[in-house]
């Protein structure tokens, strides 16, 4: 499998993640049982759960591992399609690999994918619903920069700075193509992470 080795999150957060301890930790009763078992299926490590976190905005800083984000609404991850490393490239979901271009690590509150070095951002500084996600050159803008809020019991939503409008997912299937809305915390707009590989990739500034 593509990705490297995995690494469980539970066992040495702060050193995995440097961020508050209940960040990227969900309760795994509450994801869906579908997605569990494909992410397990692909040998992915999910995190365990922590009491008591609370619903605030996180602003992670760089993490020295990568991050694969899943859907809390259906068993795909997050990822950039075709294996794109060119600008434009569009952000959609996909059955769960672990490959580097699922792989993601945080730096300055931009998620920076693995494959390309590219940061995930809203296309053309869109602040309307339906906006397209994709990859482009990191910059440091406000439409590349993501607040993870937590929703107790559920997970996380990833709202961009630019718009206030979170990630989202209007479908199931593999090749849907990854959007923002106004928040509302429905499962489409759920995501939990969990690490695999280590060492961070480049970034395309």
């Amino acid at each position: 499998m593509a990705g490297g080795p995995i690494k469980p999150v539970g066992d040495t957060p702060h050193q995995l993640f440097d961020l508050p301890s209940d960040l990227m930790r969900i309760p795994v009763l509450a994801l869906k049982s579908r997605a569990v078992a494909a992410l397990l299926g692909a040998g992915l490590a999910l995190t365990v759960g922590v009491p008591g976190a609370s619903a605030d905005d996180y602003h992670p800083s760089a993490l020295p591992n990568t991050v694969v984000i899943g859907s809390a609404a259906s068993p795909h991850c997050l990822e950039i399609a075709d294996w794109g490393t060119a600008d434009g490239a569009s952000a959609r979901q996909w059955s769960c690999t672990g490959g580097a271009n699922q792989s993601w690590r945080f730096s300055g509150g931009s998620l920076v994918n693995v494959n390309s070095g590219k940061c995930l951002e809203i296309a053309d500084w869109g602040t309307a619903n339906g906006a397209s996600a994709r990859q482009w050159s990191c910059t440091g803008g406000a439409n590349q920069k993501w607040l993870w809020t937590h929703i107790p019991g559920t997970g996380y939503t990833l709202r961009n700075v630019n718009s206030g409008k979170c990630l989202d997912t209007p479908g199931n299937t593999n090749g849907v193509r990854i959007q923002q809305w106004d928040c509302w915390n429905g499962d489409n707009q759920i995501w939990y992470g969990f690490a695999v590989g280590s060492g961070p990739a480049p970034v395309d500034y």
